[in-house]
């Protein structure tokens, strides 16, 4: 249960930098909901979920999250609550990178045989302003022969 609850954490992630749809509401409860910490960051299932990449990529370009430190506690037969701490690199649209960090406090639900995230409270206690420094994307390391 531990694993799976900490490999939704993961694909979350994965889904909002890579802003795909299909891994981030694959996270979801059907029910599930999302609060960023304003009224306007609130989502309620997967209708509401699948515009909430739409609600990041208005505020950032792009995003690099890590989540850690993740406990998962088992609360009933098909639930659980998590808490975590993330930290962001997020590109504004001036091209500035900005730290946020947060913590997230989740609740699980077992679908099935899946568990999925019933709801994700994200408490931001760090977003810096842009910051100005160049950007530069290292060059792809090459295969060697």
């Amino acid at each position: 249960m531990r694993t799976r609850c900490v490999e939704l954490g993961a694909r979350y992630c994965h889904g909002v930098d890579q802003a795909d749809q299909a891994t981030f509401l694959s996270v979801w409860h059907a029910d599930g909901e999302y609060v960023i910490g304003r009224r306007a960051g609130r989502f309620r299932g997967h209708a509401e979920l699948a515009s909430a990449l739409d609600f990041v990529r208005a505020a950032y370009v792009s995003t690099h999250h890590w989540t850690t430190n993740q406990v998962v506690t088992r609360t009933g037969t098909g639930s659980a609550t998590g808490v975590s701490d993330s930290f962001a690199v997020c590109v504004d649209h001036d091209d500035r990178p900005t730290l946020v960090a947060a913590t997230y406090d989740d609740e699980y639900r077992l679908v099935g045989e899946e568990w999925k995230i019933w709801r994700r409270i994200v408490r931001r206690w760090l977003v810096s302003d842009g910051i100005e420094v160049a950007l530069r994307h290292p060059a792809s390391v090459q295969a060697r022969p």
